[in-house]
């Protein structure tokens, strides 16, 4: 990748997918649905940054490869190339408007590639503590209707759980407009020491698709991550769906402590848990070496250079348990490349 001037935003996705699955990882993780995944993913570019991506693959069954794009700022005029965009264009000409406001939102599209969806996306936004931004993004999106039943929940949320994300995802079952944020951590631990507590905090919430099991399985999960995500589904009639997924964060991980924390530390202990229960099997052992941290100087055609980053870090393991039974887990890593710093001009 050394060349002159920035990378384009595909060659980026190329290096990091293809460092990621070197060495036979790509078809042991990824199974072979990157084509089908690099032509979404294209679709999904807007504007010249370079969107973070997140590789969603299961941990159990046929390999597959789901990707997150996610954009953290969009200059207004910004406009996707013919044929892209997933008909997303007024979503993000709504969100280019408040990136520069400081919200720290992003906002993003989902694609299901490893079932062969290439023309319904989803869509994410992250208004961390910024639920003004809720009824807009779901205006933009031509889903305003269901602003009410989305608040309404999000009221009904108990202490320590607080909603920071919002999704749709109109490819699947019921189009279920997605609720989730991020477990406070004395709620976390409370709920670990008591399953009782985390059925009447479901009670509070509205979710009813609970039994005895699963409240023993989350309880058993909950103290193995440093902090863990939250999702419910709000189905069209306003009501929860009968899923709940659970995601163990490895935020805490830095890229040179992979290894030790998939060997022997709580990334182990959290994969070996869910091959124990028959939710995963051992290509979790893969994942260690997919994680990479790396600089490659470009020349910027001026006679100056420059450092550009290319990452791949653990993001969390996730179990969802659908009316009370857990699922096969999947894995998600984090994706990202951008350029890092200046470097005096070439002599």
């Amino acid at each position: 990748m050394k060349q002159v001037g920035k990378p384009s935003q595909m060659t980026v996705f190329d290096a990091l997918y293809s460092m990621a699955a070197e060495d036979g990882r790509g078809e042991a993780l990824f199974g072979n649905s990157f084509g089908i995944a690099r032509d979404a993913y294209e679709r999904t570019l807007i504007g010249e940054g370079y969107p973070g991506v997140y590789f969603e693959f299961p941990l159990l069954g046929s390999p597959g490869l789901d990707v997150l794009s996610v954009h953290r700022t969009v200059r207004p005029g910004s406009r996707f190339a013919p044929g892209a965009g997933f008909g997303y264009q007024a979503m993000f000409d709504w969100f280019s408007s408040i990136c520069d406001r400081g919200t720290n939102a992003s906002c993003g599209i989902e694609l299901d590639t490893s079932a062969g969806e290439t023309e319904r996306a989803g869509v994410y936004l992250q208004y961390r503590k910024h639920s003004d931004l809720i009824a807009p993004f779901l205006e933009s999106i031509g889903e305003e209707a269901r602003t009410e039943s989305f608040l309404a929940v999000a009221n009904r949320m108990p202490e320590g759980w607080p909603p920071a994300y919002v999704g749709l995802f109109p490819g699947r079952a019921g189009t279920p407009l997605r609720i989730g944020g991020y477990l406070q951590h004395a709620i976390q631990k409370a709920c670990a020491d008591d399953p009782a507590l985390l059925a009447a905090q479901f009670d509070q919430i509205g979710f009813s698709a609970y039994d005895d099991d699963m409240l023993s399985r989350c309880a058993a999960l909950l103290p193995l991550a440093p902090s863990v995500d939250f999702q419910f589904d709000i189905m069209p009639d306003g009501t929860l769906g009968d899923v709940f997924g659970l995601s163990l964060s490895f935020n805490e991980t830095k890229p040179r402590e992979a290894r030790m924390c998939m060997e022997s530390g709580y990334g182990a202990r959290i994969c070996r848990t869910l091959q124990e229960w028959g939710l995963a099997d051992e290509r979790w052992k893969l994942i260690a070496d997919a994680v990479f941290a790396r600089h490659v100087p470009f020349d910027r055609g001026d006679g100056s250079r420059g450092r550009f980053a290319l990452c791949c870090i653990l993001n969390y393991a996730k179990v969802k348990f659908a009316g009370a039974v857990a699922q096969p887990a999947k894995f998600y890593l984090t994706m990202c490349a951008g350029e890092v710093e200046a470097q005096a001009p070439m002599r």
